[in-house]
């Protein structure tokens, strides 16, 4: 059995019910999944930003309610001390290469190294290539 971090396109792609993520789950149904409480925020964020609210708010509460059921299907990992620091070896070590990347990419990254996962499942896989001990997976 794999251990992977889902990242949030998966999620959002999840929400939007996508072939590509109903099949991806068909092959790898015996895998732990998880995912990061900065993977929250980002999906969160996504929701309250959405200008189909303005005109249609009641649509908040149903999208919110998909959201946290999609959401107790996962593992959801915090940010603790031991991901802090990782993510900022992360970071910093890609600022010195000057390869730099999205500063929530190498939280989300040391969130999973921290905790022993080096999968994460994206269609931003150029997002996390640079990072050494991830492996990025597209679906």
């Amino acid at each position: 059995m794999k251990i992977i971090l889902v990242d949030t396109t998966f999620l959002i792609d999840a929400l939007r019910k996508k072939d590509d993520v109903k099949q991806f789950l068909l092959k790898n149904s015996s895998e732990t999944l998880y995912t990061t409480e900065i993977n929250v925020f980002e999906t969160y964020l996504g929701l309250y930003a959405n200008r189909i609210l303005e005109k249609t708010p009641s649509l908040l509460d149903t999208r919110k309610k998909n959201l946290e059921e999609l959401l107790s299907k996962f593992q959801i990992l915090s940010f603790n001390r031991g991901a802090a620091i990782e993510s900022a070896k992360i970071l910093g070590i890609l600022i010195r290469k000057g390869q730099k990347i999205e500063f929530r990419d190498g939280l989300i990254a040391g969130i999973a190294i921290s905790n022993g996962i080096k999968k994460i499942l994206t269609k931003n896989t150029d997002h996390f290539i640079r990072i050494e001990n991830v492996e990025p997976i597209s679906y």
